[in-house]
């Protein structure tokens, strides 16, 4: 299993004086950063890009907010 520093940004309505971006952070085991985007997000459209080597972005939406998933292997 292959260790990944996630970073998963979520872009939600600028509305109530909140920011446009929240960002979380996370170190994942996984064999297919595929595969755990689904878990996270069922029946969510999945776009996924490999920008560069060990990089994979898996982009979704979540309740009209935009949702980005990058993986970079450690």
């Amino acid at each position: 299993m292959k260790t990944y520093e996630l970073i998963i940004q979520i872009q939600q309505p600028s509305c109530g004086g909140k920011a446009p971006f929240r960002n979380e952070f996370r170190t994942v085991a996984t064999d297919d950063p595929v595969a755990y985007v689904e878990k996270q997000e069922p029946g969510g459209k999945l776009e996924v890009t490999y920008p560069d080597e060990g990089t994979v972005v898996v982009t979704t939406m979540r309740n009209q907010a935009r949702v980005v998933y990058e993986f970079s292997e450690d």
